[in-house]
């Protein structure tokens, strides 16, 4: 494989590496103080559809546009576009996370922490991230999740609209602030893991198809399907494994999750998934160190995760997730209504899948899923909330703010008691109460009409309407509140999931090994026990007070999520964890 964009090559020189076979003609043009190009630098063709030219090394900061058949566009292989996703792609220096004796966090060990850089903080950028990380490292948290930094159009954005793969987007800092922000949490034990964006590009600014066929006639909900597999594939394939390398190797993550991979379609002898993890494990290995890839698949597929299949080191599950969630609120539409049971919980809690290929999904109208019990522990991350939980809804509201401590302290214990690898999405560990909505900073009046839109319709019942995506003040609104921390149940909450997180890394809560729990259920109260070698739990998903026999030999109250612990008892939504005599 080599570079796409502009590279330094092993001589010291400036590199340029440009797909694009059906052009006639392909230039650099680089701009000069007053905008205007002040040099051209011809590429020449180097067959199958490649051009390629050298110079000598450009420095940081040098603007570029591309020109081809005299049409200028920026380059999708930009490493920066400091004035937007229109403007001229910047020559910019990377230099690797440097972190000697890091080797990473294993997936068996990882408790994931989910934020966005925008609203994490009020700065909104990376330098402001990294003056919370001594936060998350009291929290207990060792794997650092970001939401995708690609850069996309405007100011704001989930990420999920990326068009410059390669480049960090402007408004989060520059890549020293990134590889100061890696660097930092590697010194408190924390790795960092990127989302990536491979099954489409956004909306505004992909300049992609200008060059070559990178998407093909498939649909995905948010626009065309990426061409891994039709005419003039192979540039497409290399742009998409480069960029995997390049946050991996030449960056230093150490790891992605991958954004909606069901919806990448290949038909090629070697599916795109498993290069895809076939690189991310050749780079861990060469360089000693754990880099972890994580599907978002949402089929319930073991394949996913299976030597046989993708090998992936887990996949996002939502049945915990929607299971807990519909129990305890008794919400059963949209993506919760094929769940509302008890028996959704327990399944789901002893198998991984409740959608296991023997339940019609009414959502979507489909079977759907495997056997779960085929798996292991570590295949699953499971979560409470998230990003895609939280924010669309239509308030954008968390489970705290509608539904109570309570529940959601009991749906924590029930996500942290699970065998599986836990995920928290920011704020939740305080018991934040901003909402986290959908927000857009698009400049095409189309494409701000067609949010709006999509969000109305995504909500059309009882007449409610979203906030506006395109409003800064939704943006604004989505901001964590960090004085909550200091606030009296900021602390409570902050001090339970620290004993939950601290229970977990150590193997006494919810070991990951499903054979390692031995669940107990009584529909009838509606209290689930769930005991291990050191830890009792009891989780009890009714409206009254239950009581519960523990065995003898666990008789030390570490936790109880409502009130003082009486013993025997266990509150209305209330969890309680008993740990065994030493």
């Amino acid at each position: 494989m080599a570079i796409p964009g502009h590279h330094i090559s092993p001589q010291g020189r400036s590199s340029f590496r440009v797909f694009a076979p059906k052009a006639q003609a392909v230039k650099v043009l680089l701009v000069g103080a007053d905008g205007s190009a002040d040099r051209v630098l011809p590429l020449r063709s180097e067959g199958v559809g490649y051009w390629v030219g050298e110079c000598e090394r450009l420095p940081h900061g040098c603007l570029y546009w591309l020109e081809l058949d005299g049409q200028r566009l920026p380059d999708p292989a930009s490493r920066y576009q400091p004035h937007g996703v229109h403007g001229p792609s910047m020559v910019a220096d990377v230099i690797k996370v440097d972190s000697p004796a890091w080797r990473g966090v294993a997936m068996a060990d990882a408790i994931l922490y989910e934020l966005h850089l925008g609203t994490f903080t009020p700065e909104g950028t990376l330098a402001g991230a990294q003056g919370r990380l001594g936060h998350l490292k009291a929290l207990g948290v060792n794997v650092v999740e970001l939401l995708p930094i690609a850069a996309f159009a405007g100011e704001r954005n989930w990420g999920y609209d990326g068009t410059f793969l390669y480049a960090l987007h402007q408004a989060y800092g520059g890549y020293a602030e990134l590889k100061a922000f890696i660097e930092a949490a590697h010194s408190l034990g924390i790795a960092v893991i990127l989302d990536v964006v491979y099954n489409h590009f956004g909306p505004e600014g992909n300049y992609s198809g200008a060059l070559a066929p990178y998407t093909k006639a498939a649909d995905t909900p948010w626009g065309a399907a990426i061409n891994f597999d039709i005419a003039w594939n192979h540039g497409v394939r290399e742009y998409f494994l480069e960029n995997l390398r390049f946050w991996l190797q030449t960056v230093g993550f150490d790891g992605v999750r991958m954004d909606a991979v069901s919806l990448i379609f290949d038909n090629s002898p070697l599916h795109i998934l498993r290069e895809f993890t076939d690189l991310a494990r050749a780079i861990g290995q060469a360089e000693g160190r754990e880099v972890l890839t994580i599907a978002e698949h949402l089929r319930n597929n073991r394949y996913v995760t299976s030597d046989q299949g993708f090998n992936y080191h887990s996949q996002w599950n939502d049945d915990l997730n929607h299971a807990v969630y519909a129990r305890l609120t008794g919400e059963t539409t949209r993506h919760y209504q094929n769940f509302g049971a008890f028996d959704d919980v327990v399944k789901a809690l002893t198998s991984g899948f409740v959608y296991d290929g023997t339940r019609f999904d009414r959502y979507y109208g489909w079977y759907v899923g495997t056997d779960g019990r085929l798996t292991t522990a570590p295949e699953h991350v499971v979560h409470i909330q998230n990003h895609d939980q939280v924010g669309n809804r239509l308030h954008g509201d968390r489970m705290i703010s509608s539904y109570g401590r309570d529940k959601a302290l009991l749906a924590i214990t029930t996500i942290m008691a699970s065998p599986f690898v836990p995920l928290l999405w920011m704020g939740e560990e305080y018991g934040e109460t901003a909402p986290f909505y959908f927000f857009e900073d698009f400049s095409e009046q189309v494409i701000i009409d067609g949010c709006r839109e999509g969000r109305k319709s995504d909500f059309a019942f009882g007449g409610a309407e979203p906030p506006d995506p395109h409003a800064r003040q939704t943006f604004v609104d989505s901001k964590l509140q960090w004085q909550r921390t200091d606030e009296p149940q900021g602390r409570e909450f902050f001090a339970y999931y620290q004993q939950l997180i601290s229970l977990k890394r150590s193997g006494a809560l919810g070991p990951r090994d499903m054979k390692a729990v031995t669940l107990v259920a009584d529909p009838a109260t509606q209290v689930i026990t769930l005991q291990t070698a050191r830890t009792f739990t009891v989780l009890n998903f009714s409206a009254q007070p239950q009581a519960f026999v523990a065995p003898a030999a666990y008789a030390n109250p570490v936790l109880c999520s409502v009130g003082r612990y009486v013993s025997g008892q266990v509150a209305p939504f209330g969890a309680v964890v008993l740990a065994a005599r030493v």
